[in-house]
């Protein structure tokens, strides 16, 4: 077995091990495993050039870090092992005002579904709305000694499928290549047609320009909140679908 055939048993061991139950229905969803296409050699974006020669944070072990994810997407995810700390008028605030956001911009509007599951964050943790016109995350989680510890940038899309790696590509910089992109996609999306998006964007980038996104993950939910994949896109072919 080469080394790289066993680092993808093994990244496919830590993903169904962690994000077991996260799936629809909350069943166990089987880990995703592919053969990886050949790489891309078109030249990589300015952005992804830039945040390749950024001191990157430990664990910089690809398997170490796709398991810090997968326990951070776990324990962010509404359904799976997020905790919602707000309620009451504070909660329903929170969602109008990522409603209204959203309802501004390019693309579907946002469903309160989804923006109640976009505040869903890991335990002991607090959500607070950017609000309009801020850049980067949408929703940021601090503890208690007010550390941030998440960041969820969310996103409508509605658009062509071959359209989403460049939105993805566009998105990553201003979530500084970290945390979850919670995308909502467009009634009739299926999870198959979401996991053909993130297949999209592995087919368009070499192994080095991937590395970029260690740090990400793309959460894709249907308008009524269901969840459609969890992805990893600095890990060529690792997730779990829908």
């Amino acid at each position: 077995m080469s080394s790289r055939t066993g680092a993808s048993a093994f990244l496919a061991v830590v993903l169904s091990v962690v994000l077991a139950g996260c799936g629809t229905d909350g069943g166990t969803q089987p880990p995703a495993v592919s053969q990886s296409p050949s790489p891309a050699t078109a030249a990589p974006a300015a952005s992804e050039v830039a945040a390749s020669v950024e001191p990157e944070s430990a664990p910089v072990n690809p398997v170490e870090v796709l398991a810090r994810n997968t326990r951070r997407a776990y324990a962010a995810c509404g359904g799976c092992g997020g905790v919602l700390a707000l309620s009451g008028v504070e909660l329903q605030a929170a969602i109008d005002s990522l409603v209204a956001e959203h309802s501004k911009q390019a693309g579907p509007a946002l469903t309160r579904k989804n923006a109640e599951l976009a505040l869903y964050g890991p335990a002991g943790a607090t959500p607070k709305v950017a609000g309009d016109n801020v850049q980067g995350y949408d929703v940021l989680f601090y503890d208690a000694s007010g550390k941030l510890v998440l960041g969820r940038q969310i996103k409508t899309f509605a658009g062509k499928p071959n359209q989403f790696p460049n939105r993805l590509r566009a998105a990553a910089p201003s979530m500084e290549y970290d945390g979850e992109l919670l995308v909502q996609v467009a009634p009739g999306v299926d999870a198959a047609a979401a996991e053909g998006m993130m297949r999209s964007f592995w087919g368009n980038r070499s192994d080095a320009r991937l590395a970029v996104y260690q740090n990400m993950w793309v959460a894709f939910r249907s308008p009524d909140g269901r969840p459609l994949g969890l992805w990893m896109p600095g890990a060529r072919g690792m997730g779990v679908p829908g």
